[in-house]
């Protein structure tokens, strides 16, 4: 007897006596009735319900959310986080999942949801791409929780520049450890305390690329320049290891070092953008040069509380922290203009 026909699957694991054809040839009424779960819960690719895969199927690929390309959407060879989906791909898409909304506007709210699992809050102006790989991200680092590494990893996510935390705090000494605001306190500091260093001018580390600061350089180059292409684009240094070139599908962007190495220009399609280069515990670090206005020091005011937020959330209830960030400060003749780019 040929359940795939018109019978279930399922009629396989029920004793023979309810496998018996019935007069006329025709499948029995529980291998009919069976077949309605096998096509909720395992799936059947007989075009009924516009072709709705089962709960199993669905299950077998929630991993493809995140991994690079949709790989049950796109081939083996797309190496893009996350391809556009076409009408086509979107009609595949919405066979595994709710058909009544958009793919896009569904991968969002699963992404929320999925976030939820975490502890992670999904910021409202990231993109559905970035929404992927944070969670990708955070996934491997929701095990190493109270801890400094992922604490420190945790919030690189969502400042995007260099966090360090410093957990062994030196004693004061005078001409060794001694820069009030810096690292002395008065009174010195409690017991499980630690220091969050938080660099917002700070771009990538220029050794690192191409290598372990490739997605760094990346996510500045979309997040602080508008390169939208910058995803899945190649990297590779000159020889002489005084160029960087970001090579996209269409478009492309440069980094040269000066001869001094205290300047580095950025040109992204034609537009050149002054970066400034400062040697860092023997690395050579790029980092933003811009005029520095009201809605920047409101904008790293609001991060600075944001951060606080998520160490707070993070960090062993014993513990006790001070945050400091590093930020461009007022310059006379530089970032001096009252209302522009100071506060009083």
């Amino acid at each position: 007897m040929n359940h795939a026909r018109s019978g279930s699957r399922y009629m396989h694991y029920l004793p023979s006596v309810f496998q018996q054809v019935v007069e006329g040839g025709d499948d029995p009424l529980i291998s009919r009735y069976l077949r309605i779960f096998e096509k909720i819960l395992s799936g059947i690719d007989d075009g009924e319900i516009e072709g709705k895969k089962g709960i199993l199927e669905t299950l077998d690929i929630i991993s493809d959310i995140f991994h690079p390309g949709f790989s049950f959407l796109f081939g083996a060879t797309e190496d893009t986080f996350l391809s556009p989906l076409s009408s086509d791909e979107k009609s595949t898409f919405s066979k595994y999942f709710r058909h009544d909304v958009a793919a896009d506007e569904f991968m969002d709210e699963f992404l929320r949801w999925m976030a939820g699992w975490t502890a992670l809050v999904l910021k409202e102006d990231w993109e559905l791409e970035t929404k992927r790989e944070v969670i990708a991200r955070i996934l491997p680092i929701y095990r190493m929780r109270g801890t400094k590494t992922g604490l420190e990893e945790y919030l690189k996510i969502y400042v995007g520049k260099r966090v360090a935390i410093v957990d062994e705090v030196d004693p004061f000494q005078i001409g060794i450890t001694s820069h009030v605001g810096k690292n002395s306190r008065i009174g010195g500091f409690p017991p499980y305390f630690f220091i969050v260093n938080v660099d917002v001018t700070y771009l990538f580390d220029w050794d690192r690329v191409p290598g372990g600061d490739s997605d760094v350089l990346i996510n500045c180059l979309r997040d602080d320049y508008g390169v939208c292409w910058a995803d899945g684009a190649d990297i590779h240094k000159s020889e002489d290891g005084k160029t960087i070139r970001i090579e996209g599908y269409e478009s492309s962007a440069g980094i040269v070092l000066d001869d001094s190495k205290k300047r580095a220009v950025l040109t992204i399609d034609g537009t050149a953008h002054e970066l400034d280069v400062k040697w860092h515990s023997g690395k050579l670090t790029v980092h933003s040069i811009k005029e520095i206005r009201v809605s920047d020091i409101r904008s790293w005011k609001d991060k600075k509380r944001a951060i606080e937020e998520i160490i707070d959330s993070e960090k062993p209830v014993h513990t006790d922290y001070w945050l400091k960030m590093t930020q461009p400060l007022m310059t006379v003749g530089v970032n001096s203009n009252v209302g522009e780019n100071t506060l009083l």
